[in-house]
């Protein structure tokens, strides 16, 4: 089986006590049934300091699964100070869960290719793509009889690279398109390259750009938006110190000025590639799932209405973070926190997304519109 993969995939290593946002902290970790057995044999390692009969008792079911119990700072009780893990100090990294060998790699196995990518959640990840554009491979030219939907993903990866557009146009045109695809299915390889051709994408590119969003009515959306996202996490005390500050900001700020709005665009733009890279790998990823082939394009415009609310949480975080702070200058370290944040916190499986947008939105598939308001302008 052919296995194919972004450029940058095979350059990613664990940084371990070096992580500045550490995987073993403040979200589930799974444990799969077969290192379940493994560990009902397993002591604890001595340097553990609460020890226990054996190292599933560290463990319990939650939501169906079984997950490793956090301590009551929402660490892995394997975890040292030192932000190494105390199973792999004593048993090797054969001792570890499927989850946490992955981690921060995504496989999806499609009948006739495999893919593999890299999940954002992770900082040495992000700063993987801080030097350079990365490349995905075109699986629509390099797989035989491949589905149309690798088609239309392809070209959505190509208009977010390209730089003459600016991100949010980007999503804007995109989402229109997979729209109107989405409403004329059954789509043939035909249809999709006369809505991606060079005229049609002109022509959609003028006319978008006669709309205009207020920024002060996208800001109090995009508050709602990120303020509904973190309900859980702060009621269960998750990532505080990057979510207090910027709530509390969000509630007491309902109006933007323009002037501040365009000042935080301009600190956006130096990192403009960091985030077309953040994206295309979303795009990659996370638009085509093998088990959702059968009711492919609704799932696909639902993963964009996701990715939309993960880009513009991340960009409202980054926004209340400069003005809590009276920042000047937006430093790489915080983008790439709070979009190893972000990502966590909207790192759903694709039911939960269902039942996220159905139960949050008036209707499961959005009009273009509301996509317009909450993705604005920022360029």
């Amino acid at each position: 089986m052919k296995r194919i993969y972004p450029d940058y995939y095979d350059k990613f290593h664990c940084i371990a006590d070096k992580c500045t946002i550490t995987c073993c902290q403040e979200w589930k970790i799974s444990v799969d049934d077969d290192t379940n057995r493994k560990w009902k044999k397993l002591l604890p390692p001595d340097s553990i300091s609460e020890q226990k009969k054996n190292l599933t008792a560290y463990t319990y079911q939650k939501d169906g699964a079984r997950v490793i119990r956090l301590n009551k700072d929402h660490r892995c009780p394997f975890l040292s100070d030192e932000k190494l893990c105390h199973l792999v100090i004593t048993y090797g990294d054969s001792v570890l869960s499927e989850t946490c060998t992955l981690f921060p790699r995504e496989i999806h196995e499609f009948s006739t290719h495999d893919e593999v990518a890299l999940m954002p959640c992770c900082p040495a990840v992000i700063d993987l793509w801080r030097e350079k554009s990365i490349e995905f491979p075109v699986a629509s030219a390099i797989i035989d009889h491949v589905s149309p939907l690798f088609l239309i993903r392809d070209n959505l990866i190509k208009l977010f690279q390209d730089k003459s557009l600016s991100i949010e146009e980007a999503f804007l045109e995109g989402f229109y398109i997979l729209l109107e695809l989405y409403k004329n299915q059954p789509v043939t390889p035909s249809q999709i390259h006369e809505y991606f051709s060079k005229d049609t994408l002109h022509e959609l590119h003028s006319a978008l750009s006669d709309i205009h969003i207020p920024a002060s009515d996208t800001f109090a959306e995009c508050n709602e938006l990120l303020q509904d996202l973190a309900v859980n996490y702060r009621k269960e005390g998750l990532y505080t110190r990057f979510l207090q500050p910027i709530l509390t900001e969000a509630e007491k700020s309902s109006e933007i000025s323009h002037a501040s709005w365009d000042s935080f665009c301009d600190k956006m733009a130096d990192y403009d590639m960091i985030f077309r890279n953040f994206l295309t790998n979303e795009l990659f990823s996370d638009l085509i799932i093998p088990a959702n082939v059968s009711n492919a394009l609704e799932h696909m415009v639902m993963q964009m209405q996701w990715i939309i609310i993960e880009y513009t949480a991340i960009r409202q975080s980054l926004f209340l973070w400069c003005s809590c702070n009276g920042a000047s200058t937006l430093t790489y370290e915080t983008v790439r926190d709070y979009m190893v944040i972000i990502s966590r916190m909207t790192g759903y499986d694709d039911d939960d997304i269902r039942t996220y947008l159905e139960n949050s939105f008036a209707e499961l598939i959005w009009d273009w519109g509301y996509a317009a308001l909450i993705v604005g302008t920022c360029d």
